[in-house]
């Protein structure tokens, strides 16, 4: 899966997610004050310490999946549940937060535009080579809990390291 088409969508997919996580960071940390039901309250050093480490571990997954480019392994399995993941963020919470609290969640513009529709392309572009869909979306929801419970340790790891 590294034609010259799919290297140049996962690199542009990593821009979108690098351009999503600057969104993120500017503007989540003062959103988080008054979207409880979504997000805790998170201090802008926390949230842009767990953001590097995150967008570090996008690029590295990228990286090693192009360099290694066997389809079907379980590394090819961890690149497309990242991916997945970050098309799954855009509706759950991007788009359901704007919807219910009727104010902008950070990160939905380049989310829509971005990441979604790059995930959906490139996950695409395996299914139609043979990669099974059902591990996919295994993959995509292992990868999104792991990430997930990351977060809380991030953000306080983050905290004790980034004073200003």
């Amino acid at each position: 899966m590294n034609d010259l088409i799919t290297i140049s969508l996962k690199l542009i997919f990593l821009l979108g997610f690098t351009l999503h996580n600057i969104e993120e960071s500017i503007w989540l940390p003062e959103w988080s004050k008054h979207a409880k039901k979504f997000h805790e309250p998170v201090e802008k050093n926390q949230f842009i310490f767990a953001v590097i480490v995150v967008t570090i571990i996008g690029y590295l997954v990228t990286f090693i999946e192009i360099i290694n480019n066997t389809p079907g392994s379980v590394f090819c399995y961890i690149y497309l549940g990242f991916i997945g993941m970050m098309g799954l963020n855009t509706i759950i919470p991007h788009l359901a937060a704007t919807i219910l609290l009727k104010k902008y969640a950070p990160g939905l513009i380049t989310a829509l535009l971005l990441n979604l529709p790059l995930s959906i392309i490139i996950i695409a572009r395996y299914i139609d080579a043979g990669i099974n869909i059902y591990l996919i979306i295994v993959a995509i929801l292992v990868v999104t809990g792991i990430i997930l419970s990351s977060l809380k340790p991030l953000f306080k790891l983050g905290e004790k390291l980034i004073k200003y």
